[in-house]
């Protein structure tokens, strides 16, 4: 079941951070400024865990394409798409 977003105006954030902050605990906190949404509020946790999320799913992405471009009799083994997708992290990190 979705839960009820918390919408808050941004100046609350201003005059009553900790409860702001309270609540970013149980869930992201969707700070609006004149009643629009401006930003997003997210713990540390939930943080890490969407970044992690992200670059796992980069990760099957990336090696689903290597797998794709292999021969069907072709073998590749964990190594060499652990080393390969390791090359494209790689290149990718400076873009």
């Amino acid at each position: 079941m979705q839960t009820v977003q918390q919408i808050v105006p941004i100046s609350d954030m201003h005059m009553n951070q900790a409860a702001v902050l309270a609540m970013v605990d149980k869930a992201p906190v969707i700070l609006a400024q004149r009643s629009k949404p401006r930003a997003v509020l997210v713990s540390v946790e939930q943080w890490d865990a969407i970044a992690l999320e992200l670059r796992n799913l980069k990760l099957r992405l990336e090696a689903k394409r290597i797998e794709e471009e292999t021969q069907p009799d072709e073998w590749v083994t964990d190594e060499e798409l652990e080393r390969a997708i390791a090359e494209k992290v790689a290149t990718n990190v400076g873009n």
